[in-house]
């Protein structure tokens, strides 16, 4: 997933383009979990706004969901917040959401269609 990662004092927000797959979602985990900042994240912005298309599986979905409610034990109460409006996004994204809540993760979920609501969810 061509990304941009920019680090905020609470969290991380990344905004993808173009297509993207499974590797590149978790290149993007590995990337924030490698990070020792990550460990004191209160929320993530996943910005999808201009993301064409998803090349995803559904297993590598439920796949990814359980590695980060996993992550969700050691990172507690992050609120997440993904922008999305094209419709296979959001269906990638309420799979994934669906499956995290039921693994357990501490995470909160919203999907939004702009930053700006976004960043209002997380900061409230």
């Amino acid at each position: 997933m061509p990304h941009t990662t920019t680090w905020e004092k609470d969290g991380i927000y990344w905004k993808a383009y173009g297509t993207v797959t499974e590797q590149e979602i978790y290149d993007g985990d590995a990337e924030l979990f490698n990070d020792p900042r990550s460990d004191r994240i209160k929320d993530w912005i996943y910005d999808g706004t201009e993301v064409e298309a998803f090349i995803m599986p559904g297993i590598h979905t439920e796949l990814i969901a359980g590695s980060d409610s996993a992550a969700s034990d050691i990172i507690p109460n992050v609120k997440a917040a993904f922008i999305a409006t094209n419709d296979d996004a959001i269906k990638i994204i309420k799979l994934y959401i669906s499956v995290s809540m039921e693994f357990g993760t501490t995470w909160k979920f919203k999907i939004f269609e702009n930053l700006k609501s976004a960043r209002l969810w997380v900061s409230s």
